[in-house]
């Protein structure tokens, strides 16, 4: 328990002398000396570490002796360069046992760089592996011509871009099948979906009418239909009912006015084609009408076969339609005005 009593107890540094004061100079002169030359080191460090060793006996030796005021004193008298020396030996052990680690890093370094040399080997033998196949093969195919080809022989499938089609071997083996006589492939038609019996009514070629003419019942089915719901329209008392009723009613009345409108202008375009077919027969030049042309001719046919109120009262529509658009073009302050 003698130690124990001992490290507890508050030590007072002694004064400095001028003792110390040269052992400290002793110990810088000892690091100079250090760095200039390894062997001097280990042999100094060899002899502090045996002083060193014999005073900490000394101390246990004092110890077990019961010698407390003894060691207090001999702790009290080492100099802080002798500890200075001690630490600074004890550090450059240390770093004697890192030296070790960059010898490892050195053999990494090198082990990485053979292995990044064979695969650049590598790379290069697989660039000249196609060019060689190419000519092996050629001296394979003067020598034995029977023999299988092997897969280093066979051209690549791959493609030289992507717009270019895939390589086929010569060596492909085709069928032996050969077609003698042909027959007539079978072609299920349905005229809901096929464009061939006429062409639709919103293009600029020339429709047979044929399926228009077979489906115009419809036509008439509608307008009984517009008749029915104009009768009920006016027997209902229920406003949302007749509310619907008269959507549906003029939904289906612009149906029939748009399906009116594309005949005429039907009518128009087929009228001006047997015009110029007369025309390019004679020698002269066809002319193609525009879009805006087609529209303007239809109006005036519409106009053509109305009687005088229905022409008034169509007048009047477009009027107060084209009237709006003009507001709506007008500065609010101005629209109020007038």
């Amino acid at each position: 328990m003698a130690p124990a009593r001992i490290l507890e107890r508050n030590v007072r540094a002694p004064q400095r002398t001028q003792e110390d004061d040269e052992d400290v100079s002793g110990g810088r002169e000892y690091e100079d000396l250090a760095v200039g030359d390894e062997d001097g080191e280990d042999d100094e460090y060899g002899s502090e570490m045996e002083n060193n060793h014999s005073e900490d006996e000394v101390v246990d030796g004092e110890d077990e002796d019961g010698l407390g005021g003894d060691v207090e004193q001999r702790i009290s008298s080492i100099s802080f360069g002798a500890l200075k020396q001690a630490q600074d030996a004890v550090s450059r052990k240390r770093k004697r046992g890192s030296d070790e680690a960059p010898e490892q890093d050195d053999k990494l370094a090198a082990l990485r760089k053979r292995l990044r040399q064979i695969k650049e080997q590598k790379a290069a033998s697989t660039q000249v592996n196609p060019v060689a196949s190419k000519t092996g093969g050629e001296s394979d195919d003067s020598s034995d011509s029977d023999s299988a080809p092997s897969e280093e022989d066979l051209p690549s499938k791959s493609r030289t871009s992507k717009h270019a089609p895939a390589e086929q071997t010569s060596r492909h083996q085709v069928t032996r099948k050969r077609t003698v006589v042909d027959f007539p492939k079978r072609v299920i038609r349905d005229p809901r979906f096929d464009s061939l019996p006429h062409q639709p009514s919103t293009t600029n070629q020339p429709p047979n009418g044929t399926t228009d003419k077979a489906y115009s019942f419809l036509l008439d089915y509608q307008r009984t239909e517009i008749d029915d719901l104009k009768i009920a329209f006016k027997r209902t008392k229920s406003e949302d009912d007749r509310l619907t009723l008269r959507r549906k009613i003029n939904s289906m009345e612009n149906r029939l006015k748009a399906h009116a409108a594309k005949e005429r202008e039907q009518a128009v375009r087929s009228a001006h084609r047997k015009e110029e077919k007369g025309r390019v027969l004679e020698g002269k030049k066809p002319y193609y009408l525009k879009e805006k042309e087609v529209k303007e001719r239809a109006l005036v046919e519409k106009f053509k076969g109305m009687k005088g109120r229905e022409r008034e009262k169509v007048v009047e529509k477009r009027r107060l339609k084209e009237s709006q658009k003009e507001k709506r073009g007008m500065p609010r302050d101005r629209r109020l005005v007038g």
